[in-house]
């Protein structure tokens, strides 16, 4: 008799209810088509922005690649750039409360493998905001899978083309913003397949991408009411749950601010932020400064919907002071008012204009100066995430014309017959911001060209004046040893645009260490001396007086005050010109062995 021969039950394979609930789910988006669209974004949003690949270095780059010594050390630096603030590199006196050690690390790269290089750097920032607009629609047509297919299209589309983003992209320093949206994103679209999945190894990698957007800009933190609005909105989820899925990116925050604080000191320890730097420091009164405060979130949010003019900088007397009298403070406190008001109803409804609204006001929080004073009243860079919330909104409108998808073989080909009016409405807002973003962006090819267009716009800001002036002084001191007549020209120009911007503002010690060199190169040694001097009252350590200064110590005979002031400067600072100036100082006084030593310091024989 044979033996039955007994065989293993199968057993059954469990689903977790977070999978079920994800396959009864129908994406309208398959994941070879999602993929397809995404990298079709990803490519027009590379090519809106392909003409600035060979531009210059412009305003803040200077601080942040071109004069970094950080930077400049390659990946030698990285020690210093993690454990330094953002400016230290280039010069230690700037106390800013910034910590933003990933960007300089990806330039420090850069640098280490193609020099110094604005071409490399701008192709950098071409490719960043590429992967962008990739990982947005990924992610918007993940999130928002239980509407109309076009929605996720249409909102990153009109992210993509929106005119605001122009100094984001041009501007090589402003990559903080970029990467910091981008951790974000990252973090996000992968949260959400953790959410969607329950896959355990998902949450740590989405919270290391959070945190790498952390490390790049300190506007990420305001991405932590996001993640559980997102829940709360798109995955109906009781506030309390959505709560608590957020809280590892509150442990990535806390672990982020607690190195921040031990590098920098509290939220304004040792920062003197100043009238120049936020006009509303300079409100006389506390109704001024409310009603000033008031009227500036009112350009955000008009800017976000109307993104002209464009200007590279805000600060004192672009936007001005005023009090209650004016009817623009009631316009923008009646705008704000609604748009939140239609963000709590919305948040209650769960509604995608309630998200959009709620999205606007928690990304643009931190730029307000409402509960601590922001470093500008405004700049465009600022609206970078926020004016994706108003995308939303503009989304949820065209979608009220939407007609409904019907999937099947002819899906496409009705969906553009029958959609004419909301179709027609996307063609013509992309239409205008691409216009205005192929007209503007030659503004950001150099600083001559920025600060001279800004100027025209923005009279009244003495900082864009200075730079202006400042951008003329360079091209003079570009001249002065092929053509001494046209760097004379170019002087007379910036010193009246200098004199323009210290009447408006003078505590610019750039200012006047500008308008002391147009001075020398005018062979006006007095009026220099007076400008340098008035530069140290400001800043008694600054590096660049002091050197100039000396020089024209020098050209006058005083070679002891000349060498006393050289002494003076910290010798970190010290470069080969300064050197020279030392030997030929030194040798004037007579002592030849110590003007040698300083000749073979300075490189030259």
């Amino acid at each position: 008799m044979t033996k039955r021969i007994k065989h293993p039950r199968k057993r059954k394979k469990t689903v977790s209810p977070a999978r079920q609930q994800r396959s009864a789910v129908k994406e309208p988006w398959s994941r070879k088509w999602r993929l397809i669209t995404a990298a079709c974004l990803a490519l027009l949003a590379m090519a809106i922005y392909a003409p600035s690949y060979n531009y210059d270095f412009v305003y803040d780059d200077d601080a942040v690649v071109k004069e970094n010594r950080f930077v400049q050390q390659g990946l030698a630096g990285l020690d210093e750039i993690w454990t330094t603030s953002y400016f230290q590199g280039y010069n230690e006196n700037i106390k800013a409360r910034a910590y933003r050690p990933l960007p300089l690390t990806t330039l420090a790269i850069e640098y280490e493998l193609f020099g110094l290089s604005s071409t490399a750097n701008h192709v950098s920032n071409i490719l960043m905001y590429g992967l962008t607009a990739f990982l947005l629609f990924v992610l918007l047509a993940k999130l928002l899978r239980a509407y109309h297919p076009a929605l996720p299209l249409f909102i990153a589309l009109l992210f993509i083309v929106h005119p605001i983003h122009i100094e984001v992209v041009a501007n090589i320093k402003s990559r903080d913003t970029m990467l910091g949206f981008l951790g974000f994103l990252s973090a996000a679209l992968i949260w959400l397949r953790y959410q969607d999945t329950r896959q355990l190894w998902l949450l740590p990698l989405s919270a290391l991408c959070y945190a790498a957007g952390l490390f790049s800009k300190e506007s990420a933190l305001t991405n932590l009411a996001i993640f559980p609005l997102m829940l709360w909105f798109f995955r109906s989820q009781s506030l309390p749950r959505a709560l608590v899925q957020t809280l590892p990116f509150i442990a990535v925050a806390a672990v982020y601010l607690a190195i921040r604080s031990s590098i920098l000191g509290g939220i304004n320890e040792g920062v003197t932020l100043t009238p120049l730097d936020n006009s509303l420091l300079a409100a006389e009164t506390i109704d001024q400064r409310i009603a000033s405060n008031i009227l500036v979130l009112g350009v955000y949010l008009f800017k976000t919907i109307f993104p002209h003019p464009l200007l590279s900088d805000y600060s004192y007397l672009t936007i001005p002071l005023v009090g209650w009298d004016d009817w623009r403070v009631y316009a923008s406190l009646l705008a704000n008012a609604a748009l939140l008001a239609a963000g709590i109803y919305g948040f209650f409804r769960r509604t995608l204009y309630g998200f959009g609204a709620l999205h606007y006001f928690a990304t643009v929080s931190i730029f307000t100066s409402i509960i601590v004073t922001n470093v500008s009243a405004y700049n465009d860079r600022f609206l970078y995430e926020p004016v994706l919330g108003i995308c939303f909104l503009i989304g949820w409108a065209l979608s009220l014309l939407l007609k409904p998808w019907q999937p099947g073989p002819t899906a496409l080909r009705d969906f553009f017959v029958q959609n004419f009016k909301p179709i027609a409405i996307m063609a013509i807002l992309s239409t205008l911001a691409l216009v205005k973003v192929e007209t503007h962006l030659p503004v950001w090819k150099n600083r001559f060209v920025l600060f001279a267009h800004d100027t025209k716009l923005a009279p009244n800001n003495a900082r864009m004046r200075k730079n202006h002036g400042g951008s003329l002084a360079r091209l003079a001191v570009q001249y002065q040893q092929t053509d001494k007549a046209k760097a004379q020209e170019y002087a007379r120009q910036a010193v009246e645009e200098l004199q323009k911007a210290l009447m408006i503002y003078e505590d610019i010690p750039t200012g006047h260490i500008h308008l002391g060199n147009m001075y020398l190169i005018l062979g006006e040694y007095d009026k220099a001396e007076k400008a340098l001097l008035r530069a140290l009252d400001f800043d008694p350590d600054n590096y660049f007086a002091k050197s100039s200064l000396a020089n024209l110590y020098y050209r006058t005979g005083r070679y002891q005050e000349a060498l006393n002031l050289l002494q003076s400067i910290d010798p970190k600072y010290l470069k080969p010109n300064d050197y020279y100036l030392f030997s030929l100082t030194w040798r004037k006084l007579g002592d030849d062995a110590k003007a040698q030593e300083y000749l073979e310091m300075s490189g030259r024989k």
